[in-house]
C-alpha cells in the first residue's frame, strides 16, 4: 500500500463573488459559471485576472468538515449507557491556519475580517499608460515591441488579450525595479479574453522582450501600473471565503477527486503578530473560519508558490499621536474577533442556513522600550492613544515598497514594567475603540489588483 506524503497538500482561498461583484455566499468563484468577458476569469488565479490565491501555511491547515454524531443514552435493564445506534446531527466546516504574511492573500483576509474594502489603482501617469495598444496577434509566437517603456523605477504590467484566445504563455524579460535582469512567465487557458498581471515590477522591457505563444488570433494591449492601494474599514457585514484543499488522499482515489472545497466560510478570528525583536522574526497571520460542509472542487490547479513574498517582522514601526518617535516598539500583535458565525435554523437540512455577522472586537499586546519617565507616562496614561502602525517590506514596486499601514485609536488596559535583556520595557494589553475623527482601518499597498482582493478594480 502506498503512503501519501503531506507535502503534496495545497491550500487556496478566494472571496466569494458574483459576476456583478456582489457577495455570493456558498459559491466558489468558477470560470465555468460565466461564459464571456472578464467575469469568466473569476475562477482563475489573481495573476490571470481571477480571485484565487495560493497559501503556504506554517503547518498543515486544520480546515476540516465536522459531523456531529448523536449517541442517545439511558437505561433499559442493562449496565451499558449507550444502547441504541447513533444518528447524524449537524455538519459544517471549521478550522484555520497559520502562515507568513504575504500581500497576495492578506487582502482577502482583511476584507473578510473588516467587511469594508475599496481599491485605488495608482497609474504611472494620469491613467494606466499604454505601452502597446491593440497589437494584432498575427504570429505564433508573437514577439511584442513596446511603443513606450515603464517609468523609471519599475511598474507592474497589465496584459490584456482579446478576440478568442487559445491557451498559451506570456514570457517577459527585461530589467526589474532593483536594476537586475529578470524574466517571468504567465500561463493562461483558452478564453474569449485574457487579463494577466506580472508579479515583477519592471523598469524596462527588452526589445521584443514580451513573447506570446499559443495565440495567433486577436489583439494584445499592455499597460503599466504603479500599484494598488486597498483600504479596509469596519462594515456591518463581510464577504465569505472559499477554500480548496488539494491533493488530500481522504477526498478519493482518483486524481481528479483529490480536493475538498469549503464554501461559505466566515472569518471568526484573525491575529497579526510581529516579533520584531527576534533576529529571525517573520510577520505572521493566523486565522480561523467556519462555513458549509465540503463540496465539489471548482479550481484544481495549485499554482507555484515560489513567487510569494514573505515579510520580515523587523519591518514594523509604530508611533503614537502623530508624533515622530517610531523606534521604541519591540513586539506587537493584534487580534480581530469578528463575532461572525453560521446560523442553523429548522430547514430540514444538516448544513448551516446562512452567515451571521456579529459585533467585532480589536485587542492586542504591545512591548515598548523605555528611555525615561516621559516616555513611560506617555504610554501608560489612561488617555486615548492614536497609534499609527506601518509594516514595511523589502519588496520593491518601483517608487515604493509593498507595505501595510493601520490607524488605531486605542487604550492600554493594563501596563507592566520588565527587564528585557537588561533594558527597561513596558508591556501592555490594548483595546481599539471607536473614534470617528480617527477611524480604525488598514491600508495595503501592493501589486495585487482589486479584482484579486474582491473589490473588482482592474
Amino acid at each position: 500500500m502506498a503512503i501519501e506524503s503531506t507535502f503534496n497538500v495545497g491550500l487556496k482561498l478566494a472571496v466569494e463573488l458574483t459576476q456583478a461583484g456582489a457577495w455570493n455566499r456558498g459559491v466558489a468563484p468558477s470560470a465555468g459559471a460565466y461564459a464571456t468577458g472578464l467575469a469568466a476569469h473569476l475562477g482563475k488565479q489573481w495573476v490571470e485576472g481571477g480571485l484565487w490565491h495560493t497559501l503556504v501555511t506554517e503547518d498543515l491547515p486544520t480546515l476540516q468538515e465536522q459531523r456531529a454524531t448523536i449517541f442517545p443514552s439511558g437505561h433499559a435493564g442493562d449496565r451499558r449507557i449507550n444502547q441504541q445506534p447513533p444518528v447524524q446531527g449537524r455538519k459544517w466546516s471549521e478550522g484555520g491556519f497559520s502562515a507568513p504574511v504575504i500581500p497576495d492573500f492578506l487582502g482577502p483576509l482583511l476584507y473578510a475580517a473588516m467587511g469594508g474594502a475599496s481599491t485605488d489603482m495608482v497609474p504611472q501617469a494620469s491613467a494606466p499608460q499604454l505601452l502597446r495598444a491593440n497589437e494584432p496577434l498575427n504570429a505564433n509566437p508573437k514577439a511584442l515591441v513596446l511603443n513606450n517603456q515603464p517609468e523609471s523605477g519599475g511598474k507592474i504590467l497589465q496584459i490584456q488579450l482579446s478576440g478568442g484566445i487559445p491557451a498559451g504563455t506570456i514570457s517577459i524579460s527585461g530589467i526589474d525595479s532593483y536594476g537586475n535582469g529578470a524574466s517571468e512567465q504567465i500561463s493562461f487557458a483558452s478564453a474569449q479574453s485574457v487579463i494577466a498581471y506580472t508579479r515583477t515590477a519592471w523598469s524596462s522591457i527588452a526589445a521584443s522582450g514580451i513573447s506570446i505563444t499559443g495565440a495567433s488570433t486577436g489583439v494584445v494591449s499592455v499597460s503599466a501600473i504603479k500599484h494598488w492601494l486597498h483600504t479596509f474599514r469596519v462594515n456591518s457585514s463581510a464577504p465569505t471565503l472559499a477554500f480548496e484543499r488539494l491533493n488530500d488522499p481522504t477526498a478519493g482515489e482518483a486524481s481528479a477527486n483529490l480536493s475538498f472545497m469549503h464554501t461559505g466560510m466566515v472569518l471568526t478570528n484573525m491575529t497579526l503578530t510581529a516579533d520584531s525583536e527576534a533576529v529571525d522574526g517573520i510577520f505572521m497571520v493566523s486565522a480561523d473560519f467556519e462555513g458549509e460542509p465540503t463540496g465539489s472542487s471548482a479550481e484544481t490547479t495549485l499554482h507555484a508558490p515560489s513567487p510569494l513574498r514573505i515579510w520580515p517582522a523587523w519591518g514594523l514601526r509604530i508611533r503614537r499621536d502623530n508624533g515622530t518617535q517610531w523606534d521604541v516598539v519591540q513586539n506587537a500583535d493584534m487580534t480581530i474577533a469578528t463575532g461572525n458565525r453560521n446560523y442553523r435554523a429548522a430547514a430540514g437540512v444538516q448544513g448551516p442556513q446562512g452567515s451571521f455577522f456579529g459585533a467585532t472586537e480589536y485587542t492586542g499586546n504591545i512591548t515598548i522600550l523605555l528611555n525615561d519617565e516621559l516616555e513611560y507616562d506617555k504610554w501608560k496614561n489612561a488617555s486615548e492613544i492614536q497609534a499609527h502602525w506601518l509594516f514595511t517590506s523589502p519588496w520593491s514596486l518601483g517608487a515604493s515598497n509593498m507595505q501595510l499601514s493601520a490607524s488605531a485609536p486605542m487604550y492600554l488596559e493594563d501596563v507592566s514594567k520588565a527587564d528585557s535583556n537588561g533594558a527597561w520595557t513596558l508591556t501592555g494589553n490594548y483595546r481599539v475603540v471607536r473614534n470617528d475623527n480617527f477611524p480604525f482601518g488598514f491600508e495595503l499597498l501592493c501589486g495585487i489588483p482589486g479584482r484579486g482582493i474582491g473589490t473588482g478594480v482592474l
